[in-house]
């Protein structure tokens, strides 16, 4: 019996070594985890500085235009994946008129019979007196957008509108701004993805980024879209409102990814900082 007593003893002190030694053994894998995705997630918030500091200085700019191409940057041992985009090179929420409403809807996969009622939903929920809404009488010429009733006031109330779902929204999100008054769109400093929404076949798209990848790293301004290729395209200056987007990967693997939006239309002022509009982390 004594014997028995010792082996089932020794036994459950196997089992409890055993129990202790696996969940330390999850203690440590979380905590690395932990550690890596903090690491990840300070890469891309860097990503996000070292976009700004290229904007912030004019000679830099000119290199790297805040058009929405992609710029791959190595710091330390991880690799990050930067975009900048100027608010004027993307579609307004608030102030597009109902055709490139219509534009960016088809862009994201809404369907061609449903198009005109999310696009007058939209038009409701900026205009709630109904002044811009479809077969509504025009607005009074040269009201400022200032003047009208309040719009969206971020890209996530866009969700709120019936017929836009998670993966519509999610592609709207990436052609759309709320942050500026500009109309139409600056092609110069519009990501590729906008010019195909605006109904630029790829092939053009890709051309005219190419040479105007050419021209910004000549120092010259990016050159014109022949207007028979699109509409809704302006000739107008900057925002200096910058939609910023960074995928971070360290050397284990880890991911993050940072959306920001940086109104920076006070930074060149003596003393002024940029004012940070919208920040979501991701994976």
């Amino acid at each position: 019996m004594a014997l028995v007593i010792v082996l089932w003893i020794t036994a459950l002190l196997a089992v409890m070594a055993g129990g202790f030694a696996y969940s330390m053994r999850i203690e440590t894998r979380l905590a690395v985890s932990a550690v890596e995705r903090a690491q990840a997630q300070e890469l891309a918030e860097a990503g996000v500085a070292y976009a700004l500091v290229w904007q912030l200085d004019p000679e830099a700019r000119k290199q790297w235009p805040p058009n929405g191409d992609e710029h791959a940057w190595s710091f330390g041992a991880g690799q990050l994946r930067i975009q900048v985009a100027d608010a004027s090179g993307l579609i307004n929420l608030n102030t597009a008129e109902v055709e490139l409403l219509k534009k960016l809807l088809a862009a994201a996969g809404v369907a061609d019979g449903d198009q005109e009622q999310v696009a007058d939903a939209i038009l409701e929920q900026r205009n709630p007196d109904g002044s811009q809404r479809l077969g509504a009488k025009p607005p009074v010429a040269g009201l400022s957008p200032r003047l009208r009733p309040a719009g969206f006031e971020s890209i996530e109330a866009l969700q709120q509108i019936p017929g836009i779902t998670p993966a519509i929204y999610a592609r709207i999100a990436r052609l759309a701004t709320v942050f500026s008054e500009h109309r139409d769109v600056n092609a110069g400093l519009a990501p590729a993805r906008v010019l195909v929404a605006l109904g630029m076949d790829e092939q053009a798209v890709a051309g005219y980024v190419e040479s105007r990848a050419r021209a910004a790293a000549d120092g010259l301004p990016p050159p014109p879209v022949a207007l028979n290729q699109t509409q809704f395209i302006a000739s107008m200056g900057e925002a200096n409102v910058y939609h910023v987007s960074v995928a971070a990967e360290t050397a284990t693997g880890a991911t993050a990814r940072v959306e920001a939006v940086i109104d920076g239309r006070q930074m060149n002022l003596s003393g002024k900082l940029p004012r940070w509009l919208t920040w979501r982390d991701g994976r």
